[in-house]
């Protein structure tokens, strides 16, 4: 009998108390339904629907864009605030694991946070917004966090953010159109990474970008690092892209392009439901991929990441 899968969602989403009804900086629903203005700010929904399905474990984030907007001011305190919260849901939870939410486009304050949220918080990873001030992350401003991620091997995970012009993409296809907006930004903030030295430079950097910037395959197959003879001959650099489901679809085509081993299991939640575990094994199996690949993007993939770090202590000791 083939054992359970050992599935990890590297991209589930919670608020902190503060920005709940009635906190400090309260935060409304915006375009949420009712029920998943609810599930996000309650942990306890995703515990919960993560048992019922068959999950592992979660990575939880909560992104500069979702707490404060995509333009303005971005106060460290209240970074600081949702940060230490992370940590707290962590510790509490054990199917939970917090990546720290940080403004990389502030420089050196954003590095100094990440910094903290590692080492004294003890979180398991970063999550950037992939553009911001019409900036992306290979932005020189940027480097300062991506340095402190490469130093302590976590992995860092570039979230999408809103197209400039999503009010003009939302009246010609609806949320799709934001979707693919938001696809966009990510692709681009994918595109400007492999087009730079970013990675050659920080050889221990692991970035994680949203099946919503999947259509940027197209232009990174033309030329560079993703060009067809550099996949041939093995040349990835430490990409990884989630699933954001389990369209059996969209999985052959990241694994097609990028490998079995840099395709990691994602939800999006409360967006999306948890992964069922039978329902995920199937997905997995119609898109071609064997019982060690399968392995691999359910889980495989995000332990290894969430382990490196730990590794490189062991390593030292």
């Amino acid at each position: 009998m083939t054992a359970p899968l050992d599935i990890v969602d590297i991209h589930a989403h919670l608020w902190p108390p503060a920005w709940h009804p009635g906190g400090r900086y309260e935060k409304p629903a915006g375009a949420f339904t009712p029920e998943i203005h609810q599930k996000i700010t309650t942990p306890q929904a995703l515990v919960d629907e993560l048992e019922q399905s068959g999950v592992s474990l979660a990575v939880v984030t909560a992104t500069v864009e979702s707490l404060f907007g995509t333009e303005g001011n971005v106060p460290l305190a209240a970074v600081r605030e949702a940060n230490d919260w992370l940590a707290t849901l962590s510790h509490e939870h054990p199917t939970l694991a917090g990546f720290a939410v940080v403004d990389a486009f502030a420089g050196e304050e954003a590095a100094l946070e990440a910094e903290r949220a590692i080492v004294d918080l003890g979180l398991s990873g970063l999550v950037i917004d992939s553009s911001r001030d019409d900036k992306f992350i290979a932005d020189p401003v940027v480097r300062p966090t991506l340095d402190v991620a490469a130093r302590h091997r976590v992995p860092v995970f570039v979230h999408p953010v809103a197209h400039p012009n999503a009010e003009v993409l939302i009246r010609g296809a609806g949320n799709l159109g934001n979707s693919l907006g938001r696809g966009l930004m990510n692709g681009v903030a994918f595109l400007s990474v492999v087009q730079s030295s970013l990675l050659e430079e920080l050889p221990d950097l692991h970035l994680v970008f949203a099946t919503l910037g999947l259509g940027a395959i197209v232009q990174a197959a033309r030329g560079g690092v993703y060009a067809l003879p550099a996949r041939q001959a093995g040349r990835r650099p430490n990409i990884y892209f989630d699933t954001m489901g389990h369209d059996p679809d969209i999985i052959h085509t990241l694994t097609g392009f990028f490998g079995a081993d840099r395709v990691l299991a994602g939800t999006d939640w409360p967006i999306l439901a948890a992964l069922n575990r039978n329902e995920f094994r199937e997905s997995l199996a119609q898109a071609g991929l064997n019982e060690q690949e399968a392995r691999l993007v359910a889980g495989g993939n995000a332990r290894r990441l969430l382990g490196l770090r730990h590794d490189q202590a062991a390593a030292a000791e």
